[in-house]
């Protein structure tokens, strides 16, 4: 998704703002993807 997506129902008038949390984001994202490929195809 396009981060300018996410900026605007979050509020921030700053890019750089949401990126600093979209970064968080794509981590938490990228482990609930590996756990549901784990309990989907490794279980």
């Amino acid at each position: 998704m396009d981060i300018r997506v996410v900026q605007v129902p979050l509020g921030h008038s700053r890019l750089t703002t949401t990126k600093r949390y979209t970064h968080v984001t794509e981590i938490l994202a990228s482990e609930a993807v590996a756990r549901m490929r784990r309990a989907l195809w490794d279980g």
